[in-house]
């Protein structure tokens, strides 16, 4: 185990301690600050960089040859973290405590630490990670948005108000569709010119208000939860493929929700953000899909197609059909126009 400390603060000192940590240089590009890790430990990155207002953005992409620590141990109130797991796993400890909360991937945690305690983060050897956290110095955003932040309801108002560090705060919850999108655009290019490191402040803070708005979400009863977080894309992947590979079974669009744990609402949402389109398009689209290879590659009859694409009744099929590509399935079968060329009409 390989144990490195952060005494300093804000972002570019931090870079600077673990510089030393590992006898190493670093890069600086204006207000950014890169650090490559040293091929006797381990590769990969950390950089990080602070705007103003208090906010500030650390970015791990690395993996270590052997497990490492990363003590944050300031003689200060330490930053509030939305620590985001986008590939691999980490492990999360409050100084204070002795306890470790893993981060997985798809994972975010909100974490503040009392008094001048700190933070553990651990990484084990030969995992590839790559963690975003969002440091907030509370002290100077509470006093940037102090007005705004005086009328603000919501249930992290005293969090963002404990600028004394008062209590210690633990979260963990899936991250959203929206926070992995602004992740993903986060992520690009290793060194910031003057327009990136502009939409990197805008996508820290456009971050920042959507975890806001997930955290009173999460707080829901889970039927009644309005974002769709990453990890239920999977889910919704998972139940795409069983419909795909069994067209002739008939859901609707509750009984798949219900299949799933999650509310029509998200499931809708899902669909539109991984093809495009609503639950039942979509599945009507796959049904006819497979209808075409059945009239080129069988004899089935029309009734026998119909029922193994889970249509109600022959006439139906053909009436849909015909709307989707503008002929007849039996003209389609002998072959007198090829609806692919009918498809984006």
């Amino acid at each position: 185990m390989k144990d490195l400390y952060v005494k300093s603060l804000p972002l570019k000192d931090v870079i600077l301690d673990l510089s030393k940590e590992f006898s190493c240089g670093i890069i600086e590009h204006c207000d950014e600050f890169i650090l490559e890790i040293p091929k006797e430990f381990g590769n990969g990155f950390i950089r990080g960089i602070n705007f103003g207002k208090g906010l500030g953005v650390i970015e791990y992409n690395c993996s270590f040859k052997e497990d490492l620590q990363i003590h944050f141990s300031l003689s200060q109130v330490h930053p509030l973290k939305f620590i985001f797991c986008s590939e691999g796993s980490m492990k999360h400890c409050f100084e204070e405590l002795e306890q470790a909360n893993t981060i997985e991937t798809y994972q975010n945690v909100l974490v503040a630490s009392s008094d001048f305690n700190g933070h553990i983060l651990h990484f084990e050897a030969n995992i590839k990670v790559h963690i975003n956290s969002l440091e907030i110095n509370r002290q100077e955003f509470a006093n940037y948005y102090h007005c705004s932040l005086s009328k603000f309801d919501h249930p992290l108002k005293p969090l963002l108000q404990d600028v004394d560090a008062k209590k210690l705060f633990y979260y963990q919850g899936n991250y959203s569709l929206q926070t992995a999108d602004i992740i993903s655009e986060m992520n690009t290019d290793l060194f910031s010119d003057f327009l990136r490191a502009l939409k990197l402040e805008s996508q820290a803070l456009n971050m920042l208000c959507v975890q806001i708005d997930q955290y009173a979400d999460d707080l829901k009863i889970s039927k009644n939860q309005s974002v769709i977080r990453k990890q239920e894309i999977d889910k919704i992947v998972d139940i795409t493929q069983r419909i795909t590979d069994d067209l002739s079974v008939t859901y609707t669009v509750q009984e798949l929700a219900d299949k799933i744990g999650m509310n029509i609402n998200k499931l809708q949402e899902g669909f539109k953000y991984l093809y495009k389109d609503t639950v039942n398009n979509y599945i009507q689209a796959l049904r006819l899909e497979k209808a075409k290879d059945l009239l080129l590659n069988t004899d089935l009859s029309i009734g026998a197609i119909t029922e193994r694409i889970g249509l109600t009744n022959p006439s139906y099929f053909s009436k849909v059909f015909k709307e989707k590509y503008k002929i007849t399935p039996n003209q389609y079968r002998k072959g007198i126009i090829n609806p692919e060329k009918q498809n984006n009409s």
